[in-house]
């Protein structure tokens, strides 16, 4: 057996191996130690090497913990009936699961894909071929990225959990830009076409070759075929928003910026999903608006025929909740891993099908005909064949089916004629054994008789200590008990050989119309993926629907030139927890620019935010919380808010910025969003201030960009006075005394400070020290050079080293500051100060 396990060892010496034997996955040598180190497994020794087990109907758990700690696991099973076999039992490796392969519902998150991703540039190629296969549902994409910032953004959108790269040549650096994440290594000669099944035109085939390292990646892991793998579905990039990993992560879309949260997100807003395909299919949207106006406006139809019809959407929204999550369902169809829960679910979720589809055309009909969206998710639901399939097995399996086929009891009674017929050919033949107790107890006159049953010895008749001189010469004793004796007649084996004989015939019966059920299914694989797309889909718009009823959306307008409106808008997230101060956002033809002021805690962030999440949830084809919305196709939304961590990796947070507005000024277009908050604070004020205007500027006159600049740096308002494109708008307050009420109100012009101060003062600093404050700020602004940014004034500027008899640098070169008290340099200061004046005094006259 040893022999057997290192030979299966030694062709996956990457992974994990599970060795199958009787009721448990034992594992050996270094992998033992890394099962009970990692998993706090038991360790053990056989014949003094090390050893541990798991049993094998908990064998999906600890694999999905190994999985999330980056290793793969190889499932060594027994491929035959131990109690069939002749010497030892065969066994083989009958999948390897990695964490891209991963498709039991206990490894997996219900409301995410789980991509296996390939990536693929040549040496001297700026493209990146990019593949994507989520083995659980069956999709499989492939596309071409054009730069690296494509590369990232589309790896974070998608976000693998698995990326192949090639072990040779092939590979060009790409490993530096998946930092974090598991990395497969595979031949050079994995990545070709010829190895994708591929239907259509218009790929590239630098993405059919990731696609072909994807395939036989999967051949070679999963063993079996996997016949719910679609065809391959080329896409572009440039069809879908561009959002860079940072812009994904200020809007907080899918994740919070406070790590362990799980709300505070457009997702967790926006999710009003039954299904965990429609969850999946709403996280898409949320990550991939759409550029294409009438796409957008088909969903938008669709949203919108249900809004109004709370009955309708309430009525298909339950529903819907009778089924399960098809897609998942049909891919262990598909890859061979249907158990008879799953078939269960399968087969209830197809029962659920006309109800919906009937409810949907009935209930929305009078409204006139259905939009193109609906109207092709009715003709998905209605498929008489599978319509069919569903009728012929409907009854089939009891609520509750064995894990295991083989274990018998799953088919209800009364499905099957011939099945029924050997179950009561069981039931005869136990109804006989047990008026055997009966007749043995009258004939040989012992009470205490009885006949038992047990799964190591079988049927056996149990006789008390007492009674042992009554039993008969033909019983042979079977067991020996404290207090009893076991026997078996020959009767009684005749009798267990039929029971087992007929049991046998029924279990394999049941196994055989299972198997016919699970291949008359899999037959379907493409209508069923055609329902679940569509399911899917309506509980995408459902749900839509619902969260615009319940929060008071409305439908935006949308506008092919470049102005933008928003009336009354909202904060889809923060009005969910606290009272809302909605406001106006009017960017009309020629007013591309805002520079925002105002106090910290008064609300520019959020009103960045909310414009830039408005235009984003327009595009996925949702409803949006304002008044009124009227918007322009954006390409892109960039949100440089908040500061990026990367000093692990060596970058300040100031360079980091400075290269994030790098890749704006370079990739923005006069289509994309720009919001932009309190740039420039992480270097000196000069340095800021300067770089903040030369950015705004280059933002306004050059890329005309939508842009939202929110600035405590109030010397750029006075691009208003020099750009016609750019306006100034202001976050209002109101001061009582020393205090300073934040109205959360945007309003035309600029805010009079930045009330740093009152925020000191509300943060409960001490009043000592924000009376400090308050005098060192008035001081300051008594001379503030920075106010003069940007005027054309004609100033005289002492040059710093003049000519060498100025009497102001005679008297510096003879002062020595290392010897001089504060106060003394204070005085010195002054004096020279007033001998400047002097001398330009002079000079005037």
């Amino acid at each position: 057996m040893m022999k057997q396990y290192l030979r299966f060892k030694a062709d996956y010496p990457d992974s994990i191996l599970f060795f199958h034997l009787g009721d448990f996955y034992e594992v050996f040598f270094d992998d033992a130690e890394v099962l009970s180190r990692e998993l706090d497994v038991v360790l053990t020794s056989r014949n003094g090497h090390p050893m541990a087990g798991v049993p094998v109907r908990r064998g999906d758990a600890y694999v999905g913990q190994l999985l999330k700690r980056g290793y793969k696991v190889a499932i060594c099973q027994q491929v035959e009936d131990p109690k069939k076999a002749k010497g030892l039992v065969k066994r083989d490796v009958v999948r390897v699961v990695t964490p891209g392969t991963a498709i039991d519902d206990s490894l997996l998150d219900a409301g995410m894909n789980n991509y296996l991703a390939a990536a693929c540039r040549p040496v001297g190629e700026g493209r990146i071929g990019l593949s994507f296969l989520d083995l659980s549902t069956g999709e499989f994409l492939c596309t071409v990225a054009d730069s690296i910032a494509a590369f990232r953004g589309e790896i974070e959108r998608r976000d693998p959990s698995e990326v192949l790269l090639s072990s040779g040549s092939q590979e060009d650096g790409l490993a530096e830009l998946l930092e974090g994440r598991v990395i497969t290594r595979v031949p050079d000669s994995s990545f070709t076409a010829k190895t994708v099944r591929y239907d259509g035109l218009g790929a590239d085939e630098l993405a059919l070759r990731a696609a072909g390292a994807i395939s036989s990646y999967v051949a070679d892991t999963q063993k079996a075929v996997q016949v719910h793998i679609r065809s391959i579905r080329p896409y572009s990039i440039s069809d879908q928003m561009d959002l860079d990993p940072f812009t994904v992560t200020s809007l907080e879309l899918v994740r919070p910026l406070r790590p362990g949260e799980k709300k505070g997100t457009l997702l967790s807003v926006l999710d009003r999903t039954i299904t965990g395909m429609g969850r999946r299919r709403l996280r898409k949207a949320v990550l991939a608006p759409l550029l294409d106006r009438s796409a957008i406006e088909e969903r938008l139809d669709a949203v919108e025929a249900f809004v109004g019809e709370s009955l309708v959407r309430a009525e298909l929204r339950e529903l819907i909740g009778g089924v399960h999550d098809l897609e998942r369902l049909v891919g262990k169809l598909g890859a061979g891993r249907l158990r008879p829960y799953d078939l269960f679910l399968l087969l209830k979720s197809l029962g659920a099908i006309p109800p919906i589809s009937h409810g949907l055309s009935e209930g929305l009909t009078g409204a006139g005909p259905l939009p193109s969206e609906l109207k092709r998710v009715k003709e998905a639901l209605d498929d008489p064949d599978l319509e069919r399939i569903c009728t012929e097995y409907a009854g089939m399996l009891i609520d509750k089916p064995p894990v295991d086929p083989r274990d018998g009891g799953m088919i209800r009674d009364g499905y099957n004629q011939e099945l029924d017929a050997l179950r009561g050919e069981v039931r005869s033949l136990r109804a006989q054994i047990a008026s055997l107790e009966g007749k043995e107890r009258e004939r040989t006159g012992i009470p205490s008789l009885k006949v038992g049953y047990n799964r190591v010895f079988g049927y056996y008749l149990e006789v008390t200590r007492p009674h042992l001189t009554k039993v008969p010469p033909e019983y042979r004793r079977r067991q020996t008990l404290a207090n009893a004796e076991r026997f078996i007649t020959e009767e009684l084996r005749s009798l267990e050989e039929k029971i087992s004989l007929a049991e046998e015939r029924a279990k394999a019966f049941e196994v055989h119309l299972f198997d016919r059920a699970v291949e008359a299914l899999r037959g379907a694989i493409p209508r069923l993926q055609a329902v679940s797309d569509a399911l899917a889909d309506l509980d995408f718009f459902l749900c839509l629907a619902d969260v615009a009823h319940r929060n008071g959306y409305v439908r935006p307008e949308f506008t092919d030139g470049h102005s933008l409106l928003i009336r009354a808008g909202r904060h889809p997230v923060v009005e969910q927890v606290e009272e809302f101060v909605p406001n106006d956002l009017d960017l009309p033809e020629g007013r591309d620019l805002v520079i925002l002021t105002g106090p910290n805690m008064a609300g520019k962030s959020v009103y960045l935010r909310q414009a830039a999440l408005i235009s984003l949830m327009a595009q996925i084809g949702s409803f949006v919380p304002a008044e009124r919305a009227v918007l322009p196709i954006v390409d892109r939304i960039f949100a440089r808010v908040g500061a990026s961590d990367m000093l692990v990796a060596g970058v300040s947070t100031f360079m980091m910025e400075m290269l994030e507005v790098a890749a704006i000024l370079e990739r923005a277009t006069e289509r994309s969003l720009v919001i932009l908050d309190e740039m420039g604070r992480g270097t000196s004020t000069f340095d800021g201030v300067s770089i903040a205007w030369a950015v705004a500027e280059e933002l306004a006159r050059r890329v005309r960009a939508k842009t939202l600049f929110a600035t405590h740096y109030q010397e750029l308002t006075q691009l208003a006075d020099q750009i016609p494109n750019v306006v100034n708008l202001h976050v209002a307050v109101k001061e009582v005394g020393k205090e300073v009420v934040f109205l959360h109100r945007v309003e035309e012009g600029t805010a009079e400070g930045s009330y740093g101060v009152h925020v000191a003062r509300l943060a409960g600093l001490p009043e000592h020290v924000t009376e400090a404050a308050d005098r060192i700020l008035e001081r300051f602004l008594a001379d503030a050079p920075l106010s003069r940014l940007g005027r054309e004034e004609k100033t005289e500027v002492l040059p710093l080293f003049g000519t060498e008899d100025h009497p102001v640098l005679i008297r510096l070169k003879k002062l020595d500051p290392m010897k001089m008290t504060p106060l003394e340099a204070l005085q010195v200061l002054a004096e020279l100060k007033e001998r400047l004046v002097e001398k330009r005094r002079e000079g005037d006259e």
